[in-house]
Formats: structure tokens, sequence, C-alpha cells
């Protein structure tokens, strides 16, 4: 029987699009007080969610990577 206090799977996607959706909007945030040029990417791109044009950011990209999972990955 329905259970309408229940979350339909169509809730649990759009809760996980949403916090997907936030996410890229925080870290395109954080990527700007880097000085790291950055956009978000459209169409699904296979590439990634962030597009950042200049090579010579990889390194603070990598970086900035690397100290977000130690923050909020790692135990």
């Amino acid at each position: 029987m329905d259970n309408p206090n229940q979350p339909t799977d169509e809730d649990k996607m759009i809760q996980k699009l949403t916090l997907h959706k936030k996410m890229i909007g925080w870290i395109l945030n954080l990527l700007g007080k880097e000085n790291i040029e950055s956009e978000r990417t459209y169409g699904n791109d296979a590439k990634g969610d962030i597009y950042y044009p200049s090579e010579n950011d990889t390194e603070k990209m990598q970086k900035l990577v690397r100290e977000l999972n130690q923050k909020y990955n790692e135990k």
C-alpha cells in the first residue's frame, strides 16, 4: 500500500540532484575565492561538471580537491 509519508523514488532523485547542484555552486564559489576562473558545464558533459580554461590552474585545482577530500571524506 502507498504510504504518503514515505519519500518516493522521485523525491530521492530530486534531493540528490538538488544537493549536487548546490555542491557544484559551492565549489565554483570556492574556486572564485582562489582566483581560479571556472564555470559550470552543461549537457551532462562527460568531462565533468566544472570547466576551468587555464591549464595553469591545474595544480591549484588538484590541491583544493585534496583539501576538500581530507576535510569531508577521510575519517
